[in-house]
Parts: C-alpha cells; structure tokens; sequence
C-alpha cells in the first residue's frame, strides 16, 4: 500500500473537480476517481448565477465556461394563451462579481476544463474507470478498496470525501438517511443541438404553466437547448422517450427538423437532504449530500459552494494547523443555505406543477393580478450564510470582487490572491502595530496578497479599484471587511475584532458576536 493522500475524493463530475484542483493548489496530495473513463457527453445543469462562475475562476476555468455559455435574458412563466403570469430580467450591467447574473451553459465544456486543469496539477491523481467498492475510517485516517480493469487495491487517505452524485455510494456505506422535503414529480429532459444557421431559439428561459403539461424551454449554451416535459401519471416512459414521440411534443415550439437530439432522460425532481454530512473522517458534498428540483437553476452551484466552503477548512486543519472542529463547519454553514434554497425551488415548482384546470386558472389570475398590481414577483433572493460569521452588516453575504491596478493594467482581486481569506481596509482605517502582527501571522500580508486597502495601498497592502462602490456598499462605513477563501463574508468592523474573531473560528472557539451553527 503507497503512502496515504491528504484528500482522496470519490467521484469526479464538476463539484469533485473544483474540490481537487481547490486541495491540489494548496498543495494538499489528492487522489480522485471517478467510475466512468470520459466526460459525460451529454449536459445536465445548464445554469451556473455568478457567484458561482467567481468561484471557478479560483481555479481558473471561468474564461472556458463564460466561452461555452450564453448570458441569461431572464425568466418568464406563461399560460396557456402565452399571457405573462411573472418574470425576472437581470440588470443590465455586470453583477458585483463582475459576471453577468446567470449564465446558460453547457457542463461538458465545463468538466473538460476542470479535467485540464487538474492535468496541470502535479498533486493530484486521477484514476479513472476506478470504482470505490468499500472503506474502512480509523482515527487517524481511511483504507479505501478501489476495483478497475487492472485490478483491485488499497488507497490510504486522511480524508474521504463524497462527490459520487445522488446515489452515493459512499453515503449508502455510512447508512446516512435523506431528509424527503416533500416534492416529486416525473419529468423527460430533451437536450438538443440546434442547426445552423439558427444559434438561438429564444431571448429568455420560458416556464409554460399549462395544466395539462407544463414545460420548460430554456438556453443550455452556445448553439443548445433544452426542454423539460412534466410527466403524467398515464405516459408510458417507455414511450415517451422515443424520437417520433419526442419530435412531435416539440413540433408545439420549433419545427423539429432544425434541430438534432442530443440527449432524453427522464428524472425525478424532488428536494432531498443528507442528515449527516460528516462522519468522523468521511464528508459529504454535492448531490451525495443534497439535490433539489431544477427550477432555481441552482443543484450544480450549491455543489460547487460546497467544494469551495470544505477545501480551505481541509488545507487549514492539513496544513496550517487548525482545529479539526473547524470541519463541522460544513454543515453548519451549507446545510441551512441549501435547504432554504430548496425550499424556494420547490415553491418555484409547485407554482408551476399544477394539473387541476380550476386551480390553475385560480393561480393565473392571482399572478396576473399581483404582476399587474406592481407586487414584487414571487422570485426568491438567494439567501445569506448565516452561521460560521462574526454577526455584522453584510456577515454572510457574497463579496463583490473590486479590481486592482498593476504594471500590466487592471485585473481582478482574485486573480492575484487565488483562493485565500482577504482583509479589506477602508482607506482612511490605520492598521496598529499589534493588528499588523496578527494579520501577518494569519497569513493575510503575505507575498500572494491578502491584505487590502480600498483606494491606496503600501508595500504591504494590496489598492483596491472600487470604481462601482460594490465593496464600499458591502462595508457600510465600517473600518474593515474580512472575507473567506471562498469570498463569503466573514464579517465587518475594525481590524482588531474580525482578526480575533478569524483566529478563535480557526481553532473551533467561540467569542461574543460569532454566530455558530445550530
């Protein structure tokens, strides 16, 4: 048996990807694998919101994405006379991550991005066509069996984590329950190509509410799109998937010449969650620990917060010393933001569900009434974090990415500091002696950045462009902003405090304003 990996992930889609190459750049040794030998062909998500699309230039395959990607024009549900019921358009600026709001893409080029880019990482392994086919968890680490065409064998590990999609082999070992939030319903995704010259069918992601078959168009990328076709209780599946069959649901919006079937596949939409996420030295992420209805766009970007909230707390426990209880934290901080998530998505859904022609009609002129009344659209925001934070104006919140100036023009904060907690000055705040000390030791004015100043900086702080006054928005006046490596805001208020408060969170404690988890 070799020397064992810090990291050794089961599953390699997008959220084992992202967390490889996030462990990988640390420096952490990594070992992933995955059961299939190639990129799944066909996509599945096609929605990734910016934050999320910020987070995959932390390991440098957002320009790929944003190339395989189609900005969203926005939502629209309809009736069946095509009346508007209620819609969201995004702003026409760029969002406070400096990335359109939504983005329409298509998850091959995606994971062939990730693939390369974890090529270029001499810390991490990929085995491919690999199945795990047990394990074992000790104190001090994981015996993992893996079984390919070569053969079978044994991968030491410190940590196992779970990418490995909704049927989880690894949850089912742990016999970890799922949390049935109360939706299911049966529908046929239809992805196709469409042919050239056409590159677009239509400016917006439409939700037909029709009570005798709802449907859902929308973009998937570049020159793709997709249907979603709610099944009923009287359709043959076997049918239903068939090409002529498909062809003629799709002969109601577009002639079905002008397009070429790429994939059909029926799911169950429903909202499911892990009741644990960790099990001493085993960790949940992504599908294996959550999945939601699709109709938020939302399943693949929670897995990726995941990957992005777990691979710091592991580089910080390997690494840097940290507490092992700061891995608890995962759950703490991701399961309340997922659940409320999936709640909205199943809101979402069920706005759209409806069979009963009376209900339907009453839902129609109840929307129509609100939409035309000016009430807000029953849209949901996506919610804050709201444990793991010192509690503070904008604890929790996303991080709006400023810019900073260099020899070679302008690029962002991100691509300069990567993957690291950032501490934000506001430029008239003096660092003391004392702070500077503290903020040194915790790695924040180190040679890779960290720490910054909006407006001017000195040989140890990073200046900041803030031309939007996004970051002066998310401070409030307040002297500093401390930011985690994934660029969720730890909290605001003077140097000294979030600095105590950043090393009490590291080493597991507690300090009057914190806000642990439940």
């Amino acid at each position: 048996m070799s020397e064992p990996v810090d990291v050794l992930i089961i599953g390699l889609g997008p959220v084992g990807a992202v967390l490889a190459a996030l462990c990988g750049q640390a420096g952490l040794s990594v070992r992933a694998v995955e059961r299939d030998h190639a990129v799944y062909k066909n996509p599945r998500a096609i929605q990734m919101d910016q934050e999320v699309l910020r987070q995959l230039n932390l390991v440098g395959v957002a320009d790929a994405v944003q190339a395989a990607s189609v900005a969203s024009e926005g939502y629209e549900f309809v009736n069946r006379e095509g009346e508007l019921l209620v819609c969201r358009y995004p702003p026409a600026k760029l969002g406070a991550t400096g990335y359109p709001f939504a983005n329409m893409f298509h998850q091959p080029s995606l994971e062939q991005a990730l693939r390369a880019r974890l090529d270029e990482l001499s810390t991490v392994e990929v085995s491919l066509g690999t199945e795990l086919t047990g394990f074992e968890v000790f104190d001090h680490g994981v015996v993992a069996r893996l079984s390919n065409e070569e053969g079978q064998a044994s991968v030491r590990a410190r940590y196992l984590i779970a990418c490995d999609g909704g049927r989880s082999t690894v949850r089912r070992q742990l016999g970890v329950d799922m949390y049935d939030m109360g939706f299911e319903e049966p529908w046929m995704v239809v992805d196709v190509k469409l042919k050239p010259p056409m590159t677009k069918f239509n400016h917006t992601a439409v939700q037909l509410c029709d009570p005798h078959r709802p449907v859902t168009s929308a973009g998937s990328g570049p020159g793709r799109h997709r249907w979603e076709f709610m099944l009923k209780p009287e359709d043959d599946r076997d049918e239903v998937v068939k090409a002529e069959n498909i062809k003629r649901w799709l002969a109601d919006w577009i002639d079905p010449d002008k397009v070429e079937l790429e994939r059909r596949a029926i799911y169950e939409f429903h909202g499911v969650i892990a009741e644990r996420w960790r099990q001493g030295r085993v960790m949940l992420i992504g599908d294996a620990a959550h999945q939601m209805p699709p109709f938020l766009g939302q399943g693949l970007c929670s897995g990726v917060r995941d990957a992005c909230n777990l691979a710091w707390k592991l580089n910080a426990v390997l690494q840097s010393g940290a507490d092992e209880k700061l891995l608890d934290t995962l759950q703490g901080e991701r399961e309340p933001h997922v659940a409320q998530i999936t709640r909205d998505a199943i809101d979402m859904g069920r706005i759209v569900c409806v069979a009963d022609e009376e209900a339907a009609a009453a839902r129609d002129a109840r929307l129509m009434g609100e939409r035309k009344a000016g009430k807000p659209p029953p849209f949901p925001p996506l919610p804050d974090i709201t444990s793991g934070i010192w509690a503070s104006a904008s604890a929790g919140c996303v991080m709006p990415e400023p810019w900073i100036a260099n020899t070679a023009g302008q690029q962002r904060l991100d691509d300069l500091i990567g993957y690291a907690p950032v501490l934000v000055l506001a430029e008239t705040t003096e660092l003391a002696a004392p702070d500077l000390a503290l903020a040194q030791a915790l790695g924040f004015a180190t040679a890779t950045g960290g720490l910054c100043r909006i407006g001017s900086g000195n040989e140890r702080e990073t200046a900041l462009l803030d031309p939007d006054g996004y970051l002066a928005s998310a401070m409030q006046g307040a002297q500093a902003l401390l930011a985690k490596p994934d660029r969720v805001v730890f909290g605001t208020g003077t140097p000294g405090e979030l600095l105590h408060a950043w090393e009490a969170y590291l080493s597991g404690k507690s300090l009057p304003g914190m806000v642990a988890a439940a």
